[in-house]
Parts: C-alpha cells; sequence; structure tokens
C-alpha cells in the first residue's frame, strides 16, 4: 500500500477518531497520560483495533503531546523518544501490513510572542526530535500534524517533518472565528493557510477539532478545496461541542456521519473524527462513504 498514490487517487479515504476521549473512557485521568503507550499499551492498542474493526483504513499513533514543548511533557517529564516509538510499535502491531499508520504530531500549546521557549529555533528542534523518533523504525507510512492554531507553529512542524521523510506530511489546522472570513486563533485565514501549506510541501491540507457546527465544518472544507484546488483536504470534526465539567459530546453516530457526508460534498477525500468521534462514529461513516 501507497498512502501517497491514496491520496492522489481521489478516492475517499477514511481514518481513525479520537484517542484521548476514548482513553478517557477506560480510566480517568488516562487522556493526556503521556506514559499511557507504556502504562497501558493493551488498552491503546485495543482502541487502535476497534477502529479497524468499524472499518477506519488508518490509525494515528498515540503520540499526539509527545514534542518537548508540551506543557504536559514539562510537567510530566516521560521519555519523549522511548515514548514515541512505542506509540508507532503499538499501531503498527495492531495495523500489520493490511492498514496505513500515520505518526501523529500536535500543537505545542503555547504562544508566540507569550512564551519565552517559542523560538523558531525551538519549535522546529521540537517537532525535529518527534518527527525522528516517530519515523526512525520506518514503521508508519507518513505523519499528521493535527489541531494547529498558529500557521506559524504549523510551518515549523512541517518544515521539521520534510527533513527527516519523504513519506507524506499531512496538516490539518484548526479555527475558531466565522467572523471575517474563516480564521484560525492567530487571525490566518483557511486559504492563507492551505497555500502555504502546500507550498511547503504538505501531501494533504485540512480541519480537525474546529468550534464550529457541521455545516460550518464543510464551509472550512469548501474554502481550502477553492485556494488549493488538486490537493487531497481533510476533516476531521468533532462529535459536536463539549458539555459540563467532563467535556461530553452528544452527537450521535448518525449526525456526525450527516456532518462528514457534507464535507465530503465539499472536497474532503481524506475524514475521520476528532474529540468525541469513537469507533461507532466511524462505523457509521464507512456506511454513508459505501452508500456515497
Amino acid at each position: 500500500m501507497d498512502l501517497r498514490e491514496t491520496l492522489a487517487s481521489g478516492r475517499v479515504l477514511l481514518l481513525d477518531g479520537a484517542m484521548g476521549t476514548e482513553l478517557a473512557k477506560v480510566k480517568p485521568g488516562l487522556q493526556g497520560n503521556l506514559s499511557a503507550n507504556l502504562t497501558h499499551p493493551v488498552q491503546v492498542a485495543s482502541i487502535h483495533a476497534k477502529y479497524l474493526r468499524a472499518g477506519s483504513q488508518g490509525i494515528t499513533t498515540n503520540t499526539f503531546q509527545l514534542s518537548a514543548l508540551t506543557p504536559e511533557q514539562e510537567r510530566q517529564q516521560v521519555d519523549l523518544d522511548r515514548m514515541n516509538k512505542t506509540g508507532v510499535a503499538l499501531a503498527r502491531n495492531v495495523a500489520r501490513d493490511d492498514y496505513y499508520v500515520l505518526g501523529g504530531l500536535g500543537p505545542t500549546g503555547r504562544l508566540f510572542g507569550l512564551d519565552a521557549c517559542m523560538t523558531d529555533d525551538a519549535v522546529r528542534a521540537a517537532y525535529l526530535a518527534q518527527a525522528r523518533s516517530l519515523t526512525a523504525s520506518g514503521a508508519v507510512d507518513g505523519l499528521i500534524i493535527e489541531t494547529m492554531t498558529s500557521l506559524r507553529e504549523a510551518l515549523l512542524a512541517l518544515d521539521a517533518c520534510r527533513e527527516v521523510t519523504d513519506k507524506p506530511v499531512i496538516v490539518s489546522m484548526s479555527y475558531y472565528t466565522m467572523n471575517r472570513d474563516i480564521r484560525t486563533m492567530n487571525g490566518e485565514t483557511a486559504a492563507e493557510c492551505a497555500q502555504k501549506l502546500t507550498e511547503m510541501g504538505a501531501d494533504s491540507v485540512g480541519t480537525n477539532c474546529s468550534k464550529f457546527l457541521m455545516h460550518e465544518m464543510a464551509q472550512v472544507v469548501a474554502a481550502m478545496r477553492a485556494a488549493v484546488e488538486k490537493v487531497p483536504i481533510i476533516a476531521q470534526p468533532n462529535a459536536g461541542q463539549p458539555h459540563g465539567v467532563q467535556s461530553t459530546y452528544d452527537m450521535s453516530p448518525e449526525q456526525f456521519a450527516d456532518g462528514v457526508e457534507q464535507c465530503i460534498k465539499a472536497g474532503a477525500t481524506v475524514v475521520g473524527g476528532c474529540c468525541g468521534a469513537g469507533p461507532e462514529w466511524m462505523r457509521e461513516v464507512k456506511k454513508r462513504v459505501e452508500k456515497m
């Protein structure tokens, strides 16, 4: 299987859904635990397997927060190289040679100009180290940089990933407002993000985890599709908006699949789910994709 060929084919590729909110269902406090790949490998592997049984064609490693600059790393002080490599091994052992495995990278959770450690060199170095760990074994089919709220940070992450691998790199942004065009928390537009990331060499660009209703997520997809006509667009929505102290998500699998279908019609060819969207949500999307 060649991920780049699949992305270029125009066929819909179904990835997995949330890992963090699924881990929270297993054990309180497990979401955000950077050592979960080592302390709870059976549970992490089980979640991967559930997505594949539900119809996902690819899974993302449980490595979202495993970079040197995340506040979680500062508090927990884990062996990042070991945890990233363990995350890859767990996912590949479940996927075998039958499904795609994407090495997952997330945002630092810090802001340029407000945090002294957020320099271009430091940010790039953090992503470079993580990308090297994720690709060291050769077991991933590509990398996915997700939930990015800063185009500057996303470009640094992409540049670092491009240094260590010639495999596909997907970059997914999070948008926070529809006012004055679709914009990230830092004010960059969806069109600007799509264009600059594509120019930097992203194999697919898109959006996940944005604070939008489903029909608005489809509008984001359409805006990015219009900006980069030939680049595969990825869409991984939340299962609605979080509610209460526990941040529960109340969108049904059927409602979620309706929204993903809108995203596909707007131009997305890579789809999956983010917060609150578990295996049953992907199962419903799979049915919808087959009908389409």
